[in-house]
């Protein structure tokens, strides 16, 4: 059984950087760290290099969707790296901020949170990321 994950990646295209920025206020105060390329990594800095230290240290990715993170080429690779590396097992987690129909199929199977406000959507995925990582992502549905 995985622990509670303590570092996030954050995945996102800059147009959803509000929203992203709501989320992860909300999971800092939880306790998590996040780490998100946009304050991490310094201009000048090597970026792919950060951006690799980034997803090697991270032990859950939260990718966000919409149509401009499913046009980015860096939320693609990301996605990629996240479904091969093993101790993400469970915990890639998307959340779609407004549905992209070019979104990978595989984000669909992995129960996405639907985003609702920042403070409903962070508590989901608080509460997602305190399970272990084995637990199905199920939500009960009201009779």
């Amino acid at each position: 059984m995985k622990k509670k994950p303590s570092r996030v990646f954050l995945s996102y295209a800059r147009s959803d950087r509000e929203h992203v920025q709501s989320i992860a206020t909300e999971l800092r105060d939880a306790g998590f760290r996040v780490w998100d390329p946009d304050f991490e990594i310094l201009p000048g800095s090597d970026w792919t290099g950060e951006l690799k230290s980034g997803l090697e240290s991270s032990d859950a990715m939260l990718v966000f969707v919409s149509p401009r993170a499913m046009e980015s080429r860096d939320v693609s690779h990301e996605i990629e790296y996240a479904l091969g590396a093993k101790r993400l097992s469970g915990r890639l987690i998307p959340v779609v901020i407004r549905p992209a129909k070019n979104a990978p199929w595989i984000l669909d199977s992995l129960q996405p949170i639907r985003y609702q406000s920042a403070r409903e959507t962070g508590r989901e995925i608080i509460e997602v990321l305190s399970q272990p990582a084995h637990v199905p992502q199920f939500k009960a549905r009201p009779n």
